[in-house]
């Protein structure tokens, strides 16, 4: 049976075993389906496939690297370098500079360092769909081609929310409040009424305490 994942504020700690990552013991290793489990409990599997969705892991998992990008947050020891063969020269250059794009990205999370594997989430000047976002990269494995894939949807998907609020805290907020308005009478929903409408463009661009006045309602 498939284990219960565990919450993604919990992305400092295996969660199997719910030690925190270390460079020891609890190495965090990340499969190709984006989960990571410290090296101790993957050698105990008894199936070789992902605890939490049976997704089948096709590295060896002596040969699967670490992730750095997790152990810089809890304060381990990181190695300068670690070994990596992949098929042909050129990708293993592409493999280094993508991880480490992907570990300077992690340094914005480093603030949300609870300790005990927790994350707090009131210590950063990104939003929480933001933290979200990046905590999915950072678990993706690059080694693999199925994490290669997921790695660039996460990448993208966080380059669209980083200019999503860009746009949204830049943009004049009263021809914000319009274009929201005038998008929302384009698909037919003036049948909300007033007040109900009100109500979820405030949801809609009130996120990361930023409160903008809505106009337009009549």
């Amino acid at each position: 049976m498939p284990v219960q994942a565990a919450q993604w504020t919990e992305f400092l700690s295996c969660p199997i075993c719910y030690n925190e990552f270390d460079e020891n013991v609890h190495k965090p290793i990340s499969l190709g389906c984006s989960h990571t489990v410290c090296k101790t409990c993957l050698n105990k599997l008894h199936r070789k496939a992902c605890p939490f969705d049976q997704t089948a892991i096709n590295t060896d998992i002596d040969v699967l690297p670490v992730n750095f990008a997790l152990l810089q947050l809890v304060g381990a020891q990181v190695p300068d370098h670690q070994s990596i063969k992949l098929s042909n020269l050129g990708e293993n250059k592409h493999y280094e500079v993508a991880k480490k794009c992907v570990e300077d990205l992690a340094l914005y999370l480093k603030p949300l360092s609870g300790g005990k594997g927790v994350a707090s989430l009131n210590q950063s000047a990104l939003s929480r769909p933001m933290q979200r976002k990046l905590v999915t990269l950072v678990n993706c494995q690059l080694v693999e081609q199925e994490g290669r894939v997921r790695a660039m949807r996460a990448a993208r998907s966080l380059g669209e929310r980083t200019v999503t609020e860009l746009i949204l805290q830049h943009q004049n907020p009263q021809q914000l409040s319009a274009n929201l308005w005038a998008a929302v009478r384009a698909r037919g929903c003036q049948f909300l009424g007033p007040g109900k409408t009100v109500h979820y463009l405030t949801f809609l661009i009130g996120y990361q305490g930023l409160r903008m006045p809505i106009s337009g309602a009549r």
